[in-house]
């Protein structure tokens, strides 16, 4: 019974309003619901855990200048030193993340050239067709995702681009 007193039906928690804890012993917390994955969660959030949405609408100008990151190195790297960027946590995450795996992509592809230059120059041929279409879906995707105002992290390179300042 207790249990059933703790949980929430989905109808008390489909408006994204601000929702009390029923549990009288803990302190209060506010929990709201992800109106684009329903995913519930403190009100506090700035970003949805389920889905990466963000919870506070950001003005287009921002979600501009986070996707014009992912064109290449050099505008991810003026973002960081503009300014009214520096700060800006969505923006300079996306330009971080960015950085790092253009600088990957770059590594990688030096590395395939001098390693062409060895031997097996058809695998590597093609092995750099496959990792070029693969880079140009994935900026595709990461440029999407920054318009839209979405943190999409990717494994290895959001976690680093989060820690980074």
């Amino acid at each position: 019974a207790k249990n059933a007193e703790r949980r929430r039906t989905d109808a008390e928690l489909s408006s994204p309003t601000n929702i009390p804890a029923s549990d009288s012993t803990s302190p209060a917390q506010d929990l709201v619901k992800c109106p684009h994955c329903g995913t519930i969660m403190s009100s506090a959030e700035t970003f949805c855990p389920g889905c990466a949405s963000s919870m506070t609408p950001l003005p287009p100008a921002d979600r501009a200048v986070a996707a014009a990151g992912y064109l290449t190195l050099l505008p991810a790297a003026i973002i960081l030193f503009l300014p009214p960027f520096r700060k800006h946590g969505f923006v300079r995450f996306h330009a971080w993340q960015s950085i790092l795996l253009w600088t990957a992509f770059l590594v990688v592809t030096a590395l395939a050239l001098f390693l062409s230059n060895i031997a097996a120059v058809m695998i590597l041929l093609l092995a750099g067709i496959l990792v070029s279409l693969a880079m140009l879906f994935l900026w595709f995707v990461l440029t999407v995702k920054a318009w839209q105002g979405e943190r999409f992290e990717l494994p290895l390179f959001g976690r680093l681009a989060d820690r980074l300042p």
